[in-house]
């Protein structure tokens, strides 16, 4: 029997996922693609976050006489009575995007997949975070009937591979908080010895260190502002990390930039590395230095060291300033899309909505007013509708 010239199959094997191995860079390298597709990350998303949180692999390939042309990792749970697919990530703010080796194939190959996803993982929920708007999948997810929550978030992405040097680029630039390019560190620079140094996997031990001391950082900043995201605290997500920056396997994916003044860390940032664009992935500094902008320092270093290695940098999803100050305004949409792929699913979606219109409930000013008995009884619905439909 002739075998078909193009065949679609589901890995879920971690043994054969982890076989793909040289098919999937090569795949990468053809496709130029970003810092979250590449094998390296996925199987340290699988390893460090995924297995550890009882998720199924459920990789899907797509092969063109026998050569590997698509992959798209996702992972399947369940949550309660729910079953949900979400991508294979570090489930912080990843994008959602499928890894294909050219452009004129991917509307076929994409519509394909999808299909797949709706069909054979008896889904009730499928996640799909941060989609960019221009693509095919955001197109056949946003128009399907069961979307329940779809939500816009703005990314800033500099488009640094056009420029020619630093120098003329950083002069082009206005201010950004009354400061011009290299103010912030010369102004730094006159409290003791400044340092900024890009680490890499041979710095182990240091990388640790200091992804640990990035999330106390974080986590202090967190509690003075009130915002604290779960990843924040999570255990798999800052071995992800240190495995990440510390991985030897194949070329670097990941450096950690660091900031010192006397010895001692004021800030870091850590940059995912894909073929033509760096992720600003995660950041922490100092709070004591927070007059002084430490953190404004390093962005303004791993900025230069992607226009000097000819990279776009892509900034994430938010409205900081700073963010369309580096990039020129060229700002993106992505969406954050919740869909009931089953009458179960949208009940638990509509569920999770009203628990947060509940949540919500009066403004603060009103919320004062209310009962003693009414603020403990509102709080107790909100922790019980939370345990039942917290997707994360």
């Amino acid at each position: 029997m002739v075998e078909p010239s193009s065949r679609l199959h589901i890995v879920s094997d971690p043994v054969e996922f982890r076989a793909l191995r040289r098919e999937w860079d090569e795949l990468w390298s053809r496709a130029e693609g970003r810092y979250h597709q590449a094998f390296a990350v996925c199987w340290l998303c699988w390893t460090k976050v995924a297995e550890p949180r009882g998720r199924k692999l459920c990789c899907i390939t797509l092969r063109e006489h026998g050569r590997l042309v698509m992959v798209w990792p996702l992972v399947v749970y369940r949550r309660l009575c729910w079953t949900v697919v979400r991508p294979l990530a570090s489930e912080s703010t990843d994008y959602t995007s499928i890894l294909i080796q050219d452009a004129q194939m991917a509307s076929n190959v994409i519509e394909r997949a999808w299909a797949e996803v709706q069909k054979q993982f008896g889904a009730d929920i499928i996640l799909l975070p941060y989609l960019h708007a221009d693509t095919r999948l955001f197109e056949l997810a946003s128009t399907k009937r069961g979307v329940v929550t779809k939500t816009p978030h703005p990314a800033a992405v500099g488009l640094l591979s056009r420029e020619t040097d630093w120098d003329s680029f950083s002069a082009s630039l206005g201010r950004l908080f009354k400061n011009k390019p290299g103010a912030l560190e010369r102004r730094l620079a006159k409290k003791g010895d400044l340092k900024i140094r890009f680490l890499g996997p041979e710095n182990a031990e240091e990388n640790a260190r200091l992804v640990d001391w990035m999330f106390d950082c974080k986590r202090k900043w967190a509690d003075h502002a009130d915002k604290k995201g779960e990843w924040l605290y999570s255990a798999e997500y800052r071995n992800f990390l240190v495995a990440l920056l510390n991985q030897t396997e194949s070329e670097v994916s990941a450096r950690l930039v660091v900031v010192s003044l006397d010895g001692a860390p004021i800030a870091v940032d850590i940059l995912g590395l894909g073929k033509t664009c760096v992720d600003d992935l995660i950041a922490g500094f100092d709070p004591a230095y927070s007059s002084h902008s430490p953190g404004a320092v390093a962005t303004e270093h791993c900025v230069r060291w992607a226009l000097e290695h000819h990279l776009d940098f892509d900034f994430g999803a938010g409205t900081e300033k700073y963010k369309s100050y580096w990039s020129r305004g060229h700002i993106l949409t992505v969406w954050s899309l919740q869909i009931a792929n089953t009458r179960w699913g949208l009940f638990a979606l509509q569920l999770e909505n009203l628990r947060r219109r509940f949540t919500a409930g009066p403004h603060t000013g009103e919320k004062e007013k209310l009962p003693l008995r009414l603020k403990a009884a509102l709080k107790r619905v909100n922790r019980i509708t939370h345990s039942i439909v917290n997707w994360a």
